[in-house]
């Protein structure tokens, strides 16, 4: 990955939400005894950190987002004939995601390392696709009985997921923007990390229909969040001149002033 190339930009987000965007966090604090999201930092290292002013649920809750969102690009490279390109995103959540969250996988006893470390080993021999889908459905099951250890009438509060999904595509928005240069993407691993992070925060977003029902009868969160869409509308990167970076910016802070009024 391209570390030195990373640009964090919560700070920006954090500045174009203003007022909602403390009352997103006092609606946090009030619900989880915590703070919003943490600005990113830069690094590998700043997917996972992104989360850590949340709880411990939440932290959770966000390190396997970022472990499904890699793995979901490398399962459709993989199935898609580029092999050698999955590897990488098969690695990262055990390289980079896993450590952090060792110590919360481990004290409820969901911890999933050998999964992980299957599908790299197939994926190194080359396997066949369907072998590897194997070992994939074994991670997403072992997944989910970690996410099980998070009460199931928090996963689907706002209080709870909404400052997860936010900081999901805070990262997916970072990650894009270290994929271009000189106003092209010049990094499809970069991208496609991106691509991953927004999936797997509209399956979040899934989560709280009833409340979007709700609170949002306009339906303004899911129209902000498909905005975001043809951002990552392929799995390798289009060819030519890409979206602006500051544009992505601002379609993820749409998204979270549309969140913050989520109730």
């Amino acid at each position: 990955m391209q570390i030195n190339a990373k640009l964090w930009i919560g700070v920006g987000l954090t500045v174009a939400l203003g007022q909602a965007g403390a009352v997103m966090a006092q609606d946090s604090h009030a619900g989880h005894g915590t703070t919003p999201p943490a600005v990113a930092e830069g690094g590998e290292g700043g997917e996972l950190g992104a989360f850590d002013s949340l709880s411990e649920d939440q932290q959770l809750q966000g390190s396997l987002g970022l472990i499904r969102g890699h793995l979901t690009v490398g399962r459709e490279l993989y199935t898609g004939g580029r092999g050698s390109d999955a590897i990488p995103h098969f690695l990262h959540p055990a390289e980079e995601i896993y450590d952090g969250a060792r110590p919360t996988l481990d004290g409820r006893k969901v911890g999933f390392e050998k999964e992980l470390d299957a599908v790299v080993a197939l994926a190194r021999k080359n396997a066949p696709a369907t072998d590897v889908a194997k070992a994939l459905d074994a991670v997403e099951k072992a997944v989910a009985k970690a996410e099980a250890t998070i009460p199931a009438a928090d996963r689907a509060k706002p209080g709870f997921l909404t400052p997860v999904i936010a900081t999901l595509l805070r990262t997916a928005a970072a990650e894009y923007a270290a994929a271009v240069e000189e106003g092209v993407i010049t990094s499809p691993m970069e991208y496609q990390d991106g691509r991953g992070f927004y999936a797997i925060a509209k399956v979040y977003l899934g989560r709280l229909s009833a409340s979007v029902t709700s609170s949002d009868p306009a339906g303004n969160v899911a129209k902000s969040m498909d905005k975001l869409a043809p951002v990552w509308a392929t799995l390798q990167p289009p060819k030519g001149k890409a979206t602006p970076p500051g544009e992505v910016s601002a379609l993820v802070s749409n998204v979270e002033l549309a969140l913050s009024r989520l109730r």
